[in-house]
């Protein structure tokens, strides 16, 4: 059977059991943790084989000697990554476009103004049949990393944004900006889905309860002020979610919530921006502040890219605890290779999860995103998706050993 055909008879069986549980397409379009809930059904059958992927952009380079290990055990520099080491294959001698600040386009787009990046094809192709194509989030404002075609899709900051975006169905660029206080989503979709689950099997009931779980923490951390007990939301502006690291953790929690409950297929997070204006909380300082004389201060670069890769670590632990290894790729880019002379080599790219054999590091030869982007797209099968006609060529080759 053409792989294509495995899509269109994933749709079909996706529907069959909508059919078969007595629910309406009209209330499938109301509810995307409805849609979710059932499409995880046809979903379990593809146990690891990718299906999703998350492309993460954590900045700031790196130091190739203190970043790639000679054995088992990563250097300083990817240290926080240890633990997971086993799912990752380290990309060695991998190159950028267009490294340097203010080029963000370059990161996910491989520099077109006018195509798809990254993560939007993918949703338009592998997450056709989800309830939102696309969800990129992130910690700062950024309007040049994820395109659809020659339209900026302006980053999320805020967290709860994040979540209406992904309860309201639709793609997911957004600007970011504060919404009305609401009833919290779980409430509403409650509403609509409970009077069906003496039509569910017990299967999906327990992935309901599991879903409406998941959804309920998260929004027990955005919902801190205590006025309004019950599950009900404030505005995004008046969170107490603030800074740097609470933010970025946050929407890591999102973006695999997004994953998790089958609500999307391709997300997209950065942790900061190439410009490095943003302010690590944690570690008192902005993050350009390392990057450049390094003889005055390098302990404090090699700082910065630790703190960094932490965050990569953190969102990787919450996709383990969400069993996502088993469907899931996850790719992490940078803007440089080493920070100081804004550097174009030794980029530190990586790649783990579903089909990807981890443990070990991979010479890719000075092959860039665009050779990255094409092989996880033909593994994601994005060619022959059911919008296979979409999906843009990155580029002629592809990384062998993937």
């Amino acid at each position: 059977m053409r792989y294509k055909d495995c899509f269109d008879k994933e749709r079909r069986d996706f529907l069959r059991v909508v059919s078969h549980a007595g629910i309406s397409a009209g209330l499938i379009r109301a509810s995307s943790v409805l849609a979710g809930v059932m499409l995880a059904r046809t979903a379990e059958a593809q146990s690891g084989t990718p299906t999703k992927h998350c492309l993460v952009f954590n900045g700031g380079g790196c130091h190739p000697n203190r970043w790639f290990p000679s054995g088992g055990t990563l250097p300083v520099q990817s240290a926080p990554l240890q633990t997971h080491y086993s799912r990752i294959a380290m990309l060695r001698n991998a190159s950028l476009s267009g490294a340097g600040h203010g080029v963000m386009f370059h990161r996910f787009n491989n520099g077109s103004w006018g195509e798809d990046s990254f993560d939007v094809n993918l949703g338009r192709t592998i997450g056709a049949n989800y309830p939102v194509k696309y969800l990129n989030v992130g910690t700062t404002a950024e309007s040049a990393l994820s395109r659809e075609g020659s339209t900026g899709k302006p980053i999320i900051t805020s967290p709860q944004a994040a979540l209406d975006v992904l309860f309201a169905g639709g793609s997911g660029g957004g600007s970011g900006g504060s919404t009305a206080p609401r009833q919290s989503v779980v409430d509403l979709h409650y509403a609509a889905v409970n009077s069906l689950r003496t039509k569910l099997g017990q299967h999906e009931k327990d992935k309901l309860d599991s879903h409406f779980t998941a959804i309920r923490e998260i929004e027990e951390a955005i919902d801190t002020s205590g006025e309004n007990p019950g599950g009900t939301c404030p505005q995004p502006g008046n969170t107490s979610v603030t800074g740097f690291d609470a933010t970025a953790k946050l929407h890591a929690d999102i973006v695999t919530l997004a994953l998790s409950c089958n609500l999307s297929a391709s997300v997209s997070i950065a942790f900061g921006t190439d410009a490095h204006t943003h302010f690590l909380d944690v570690l008192g300082r902005e993050s350009h502040q390392s990057h450049h004389n390094q003889g005055n201060m390098p302990a404090a670069y090699t700082e910065d890219i630790v703190y960094m890769q932490g965050l990569t670590k953190y969102l990787l632990d919450k996709m383990g605890e969400r069993g996502l290894f088993s469907s899931t790729i996850i790719t992490q880019v940078s803007d440089m290779g080493d920070a100081d002379s804004h550097g174009n080599s030794n980029v530190p790219m990586l790649v783990a999860g579903a089909g990807i054999s981890g443990g070990r590091v991979l010479d890719i030869g000075g092959r860039t995103q665009s050779e990255l982007y094409q092989t996880l797209g033909l593994k994601l099968r994005a060619d022959q998706s059911p919008n296979g006609g979409s999906f843009r060529n990155w580029a002629s080759s592809t990384i062998s050993g993937l």
